[in-house]
């Protein structure tokens, strides 16, 4: 694996390298000890500095001594940085993988959800059809049951009508009885004046059978109105007995759709809760994630420790 950019140290170290095998320190001969890497400007400028101190000439034997040394660190902290990169890079492979299952693993769930949340529309727009059910059911009743209020009504005045007709009757009858009685009254009377008053008593009698012919004409059309009258209440009883097969039906239905409401209800209750568990796998999905993200951040800073150590174990120029 390339290195990264060289450094004062990398440089110093094959400047060192190249001195102690009695080479001179060129651009190109520090750049090929370096396995051709580096640019040529920065090595030149390392180089000039590295040049203002005193030679190896001018060296003691133990500061000399010093030089194969700091060769040997500079390749033990090319070789732990190389080990570093490669730990590295396993572990973003191994985190992108990670990664890529999560993404997948919340790809999934979120497509779950969207399914579950597209049910829960769908449910809950049947409840808001089956609650205007009901509402229309209700209104219906309601209707019906005013119209039964009105036939109730209805029946109750034809009643009062039929007790007002029979308390006519009864007068009537009255009526009859007492006429008669003055009839047979009459009658017992005029036998005693027979000789002297039978024109009299002729004309009276006519008068009082041409009454009961009338007061007969007038019951029989009363009867005819009770009768009438009895008739109107059959059939009103009637049209109310319908009315209350149809109110019963009416509140089976309303019965029923309470039960599908309750039904519906339960139904949504229970996607709720999926909704709210997957959700919670969500949000686990999630805390993963940054614990893994937390890894990789933890990783870089352990390598840049690492970096730091190599550096701090490199010699000081004097």
């Amino acid at each position: 694996m390339a290195r990264g950019g060289i450094n004062k140290a990398l440089v110093q170290g094959a400047y060192t390298a190249l001195l102690g095998r009695g080479c001179r320190p060129s651009i190109d001969a520090v750049r090929i000890e370096l396995g051709n890497t580096g640019s040529k400007t920065t090595i030149a400028r390392y180089l000039k500095e590295l040049q203002a101190v005193p030679s190896s000439a001018e060296l003691s034997p133990q500061e000399r001594v010093s030089a194969p040394i700091l060769a040997v660190v500079v390749a033990l902290s090319e070789q732990l940085a190389q080990e570093a990169e490669v730990t590295l890079a396993r572990e973003r492979e191994q985190f992108a993988a990670e990664r890529t299952d999560l993404r997948s693993d919340l790809f999934q769930r979120t497509h779950e959800l969207e399914q579950a949340q597209a049910r829960n529309s769908d449910l809950t727009e049947e409840l808001a059809q089956a609650h205007s059910q009901s509402d229309a059911v209700h209104t219906q009743l309601a209707g019906e049951q005013k119209e039964t209020a009105k036939l109730q009504a209805k029946v109750q005045e034809l009643f009062t009508q039929l007790a007002e007709k029979q308390n006519q009757l009864q007068t009537l009858n009255d009526t009859s009885d007492h006429a008669r009685e003055s009839l047979l009254h009459f009658r017992e009377a005029s036998k005693e004046q027979r000789d002297t008053l039978v024109h009299q008593h002729e004309q009276q009698v006519q008068q009082v059978e041409q009454q009961l012919r009338a007061l007969a004409r007038t019951l029989d059309s009363k009867q005819d109105a009770v009768i009438g009258l009895s008739r109107d209440n059959e059939r009103l009883t009637s049209e109310l007995t319908a009315s209350d097969k149809r109110t019963q039906v009416l509140e089976r239905q309303v019965e029923r759709l309470n039960q599908q409401l309750a039904e519906r209800t339960h139904t949504q209750g229970h996607m709720q809760a999926q909704i709210s568990s997957l959700t919670t796998q969500l949000e686990q999905a999630h805390s993963r994630y940054e614990k893994l993200q937390h890894i990789y951040t933890q990783n870089l800073l352990d390598s840049e420790r690492l970096k730091q150590r190599v550096l701090e174990l490199t010699p000081a120029q004097p």
